[in-house]
């Protein structure tokens, strides 16, 4: 469940399963997901794109960043609010990333 509608704008999908698809594409040999970038390096193809999110710092478990789709869906089964893992954003700290090539606050892109 995304814990939020930041940074999605006004659409809120709290509450709501998001779905997940990994896939496999045998021409690419290679992936890399690159926190707090949001343009590929010289000779890399962009193939997804969105925001850094993981469960809540303070909750068990939290030791996982996903890049979340930046037009997220809802799954489509029945809505149920089982509170299992709820993504936030993953936000700029000055101090802990370089300052000013990152704005204190703002949501981290991959």
């Amino acid at each position: 469940q995304i814990f939020t509608n930041e940074p999605f704008g006004s659409r809120s999908l709290h509450d709501d399963d998001v779905p997940c698809a990994v896939c496999y594409v045998p021409t690419r040999g290679s992936k890399l997901m690159i926190p707090a970038r949001n343009t590929c390096y010289s000779g890399w193809t962009e193939e997804y794109d969105g925001y850094l999110m993981a469960q809540y710092y303070k909750h068990a478990g939290a030791t996982e960043y996903v890049c979340v789709d930046g037009e997220p869906e809802a799954a489509q089964d029945e809505r149920k609010n089982q509170d299992g893992t709820l993504f936030h954003p993953v936000e700029a700290r000055c101090g802990s990333l370089p300052c000013p090539n990152y704005v204190e606050g703002r949501e981290l892109t991959c």
